[in-house]
This record gives structure tokens, C-alpha cells and sequence, in this order.
């Protein structure tokens, strides 16, 4: 029942809980989010619906589970919502927030203390919580002429990546200064000594619009990837500048591949690119991105696969090429236009047609 409702309703985007046991699922269609307690990862059909949340008026494009336990929602219909699980029970706060245009990405901090949206009126907006009102205030980033289309926090969290349809990266800080108690106070990498909001520290020209940013673990680079079809990456020096290299080895049009919707950094060596391959391409950054293979079976292919039992399967998987995964049943049959990391070898994609998939890395 929960697969032919999702292909049915159709998904924008989907979110993990830090324990790994719920999915929030942006229901195109329907403009609810939709939490499922998870039974078998590649076995939707073993999921239960545990919660709807049901506010928005319009199309949900921005789901992000924080760290302790909030759910962040931004909307077509230009609200934002920040949602508290109480005694099992999702519970709205207050946010207070001005805004002219649909809510297009966002995500929350390291820590949870704070979150981030970028909109179609060309702003981004960081929201905190202010104890005193019982309220979610924020502080506005204006720095773009065009929508901001990707919104990304350094590790550190005094920083933010944010890139727009203007064909511009910027790194701007985002230090909150009557909440600065909230700041990651253990963090020694770049940047710890951040202490502005709003300074641009950084800025870079694409020759398209900016689809995806990340950073790696160790906060020493990100990477920004364009629609395109060009992907960069750079790295900082420990003062936060960013080291000057060679144009050729920082840009990169990976040829075997088709332009990325989202990219996310598994580990300070390896990226994952996902879109219009319809399978997630890995990508070694060590020290320049390079292209290292296509993920031919999803979790439920090799399942597949290893039940058969059958020479042909077992050459398949002795291969490396599994089940075709434009298959119905295995696989993305549109571009993929999310991705979350489950674990340190196990990522999540979906796509507009109400398909998930997990890949094993």
C-alpha cells in the first residue's frame, strides 16, 4: 500500500531522523509531509505512517531533520515551519518571518540550534530561536540578485554556502550575535573564530546556476555543482582563505556522467553525485574530483539477485552490473533529485515519481 501511495502522490523530497527509524516524505501532490516509522530500507511496503503534517497550503520543497529531533518544512506557498516531537506528538513553533516568494532550500545546522532557507526573492534567511518570545526569529542574508537555489552550513556552523540562479557561490558567516551561546563552543577546525553574520567571505562565478553545494567532514573543502553540468571543488587554507589553484583542476565536466540535481560529500575522499543518470556516480576527490563509477544495483536489485540463485545472477553480480535499474522495480526511471546519507556505506535517492532507492557504497 505505502509504494502504489507514493507513485501515486508523487515525492518532492525526503528526510532522516538522527536514529535512522523515520522518514519524512515531501508528498507532491498532496502538499503534506508524511513521517513513516521504517520497516526493510529496501521494502517501502513494510513501512508505517505514524504522522501527516499537514500545514503547508502548497508544494513542500524543503524537509531537513535535525540533529535533536526538529523537523524543518519550507513551502511553495512562502512559509516556513519548525515542528518539535512531543510526547510523540509533532508540535508547530512560532516562526516569525517576512517573505515575498516560495521557500526553495534550506537545512539546519550542525547542532540543530539554528536552519537556514533560501528563496525565490533572491534571500536567505536564518532562523533562531529566541527563548524569551518562544518564537524562531531570523536575520536576512541579501547578497544575490537571482533565487537562492542551494543553502549548505560549514561544519563549523558559522558559516553558510549558498548558491543562486545568478550563477554565484558565496560563502557568507552567519554567527548570530545575541544567540552566540548557541555556537558549536567545541569546534577547533576552520573558520572556529567566525564571529559575524552577513560577511561575504567568499564569492565565485559559475557559467550556470547553482544546483547542489557540500562540504566535506573536515570542513578543508566543498564542492558546487552547476546545471550544467560543471562540477567544481575547493579547499581552504587554515585561515579560512581559499587556496588559489590551477582553473583547469578545479572545474571538471565529468564526461561519463550527465549534469548532477544534488551532490553530498560521503567522506572527505569520496562524493556522490546524483541526476539525470538516474544511479548515483561516485566521484574520488583526492586530490582533484575525478570520475570512479557508476552504482549499477540498488539494495533492492541485489536482493533480487541473490534470491534467484541462478548462474546467470550469480555472473551478474561477479560482474558488477546486477539488475538493470530501469526496471520498475529496482531502480529510477526519471532523474533523481534527492539524496540522504543513511549511513557511512548506505545512501537514500528518490525521484518525482515516488520511488526510493538505497545503494550500497
Amino acid at each position: 500500500m505505502t509504494e502504489s501511495y507514493l507513485r501515486q502522490q508523487k515525492l518532492v523530497t525526503h528526510t532522516w531522523s538522527p536514529d535512522g527509524q523515520f522518514v519524512a516524505l515531501s508528498i507532491k501532490n498532496t502538499s503534506n509531509a508524511d513521517i513513516y516509522k521504517v520497516g526493510q530500507l529496501e521494502k517501502v511496503g513494510t513501512w508505517q505512517k505514524v504522522s501527516t503534517l499537514k500545514d503547508a497550503s502548497q508544494q513542500i520543497n524543503v524537509l531537513s531533520w535535525s540533529v535533536d529531533n526538529k523537523i524543518l518544512i519550507g513551502s511553495d506557498d512562502r512559509s516556513v515551519y519548525v515542528y518539535r516531537n512531543i510526547n510523540n506528538t509533532w508540535s508547530k513553533d512560532l516562526v516569525i518571518i517576512t517573505n515575498e516568494k516560495a521557500i526553495l532550500s534550506g537545512e539546519w545546522a550542525p547542532n540543530g540550534q539554528k536552519c537556514v532557507v533560501g528563496t525565490a526573492c533572491h534571500k536567505a534567511f536564518v532562523l533562531f530561536f529566541e527563548e524569551k518570545n518562544n518564537w524562531w526569529h531570523n536575520q536576512q542574508i541579501n547578497c544575490f540578485y537571482s533565487s537562492v537555489t542551494a543553502c549548505r552550513f560549514h561544519p563549523s556552523g558559522r558559516v553558510l554556502g549558498l548558491g543562486s540562479t545568478d550563477q554565484t557561490f558565496k560563502l557568507v558567516s552567519c554567527v548570530i550575535q545575541e544567540n552566540i551561546n548557541s555556537e558549536d563552543q567545541s569546534y577547533t577546525g576552520v573558520f572556529k573564530d567566525i564571529k559575524t553574520f552577513g560577511e561575504i567571505l567568499v564569492t565565485i562565478n559559475l557559467n550556470g546556476w547553482v544546483n547542489s553545494i557540500d562540504f566535506n567532514q573536515s570542513g578543508n573543502k566543498f564542492a558546487v555543482a552547476a546545471h550544467t553540468g560543471l562540477i567544481k571543488q575547493y579547499s581552504f587554507n587554515n585561515d579560512g582563505s581559499l587556496i588559489v589553484d590551477d582553473e583547469d583542476k578545479n572545474a571538471s565536466y565529468i564526461k561519463e556522467t550527465k549534469p548532477f540535481n544534488k551532490i553530498i560529500y560521503l567522506n572527505d575522499s569520496t562524493l556522490v553525485g546524483v541526476g539525470y543518470d538516474r544511479k548515483p556516480v561516485l566521484l574520488n576527490c583526492e586530490p582533484t574530483l575525478k570520475f570512479t563509477s557508476i552504482i549499477e544495483k540498488c539494495l533492492a536489485a541485489e536482493g533480487e539477485v541473490q534470491k534467484s540463485g541462478s548462474i546467470a545472477a550469480a555472473k551478474q553480480i561477479f560482474s558488477g552490473k546486477g539488475q538493470k535499474t530501469e526496471d520498475d522495480k529496482f531502480g529510477h526511471q526519471t532523474a533523481i533529485t534527492c539524496v540522504n546519507k543513511v549511513s557511512d556505506n548506505l545512501i537514500s535517492t528518490s525521484d518525482v515519481n515516488g520511488i526510493i532507492n538505497f545503494w550500497r557504497i
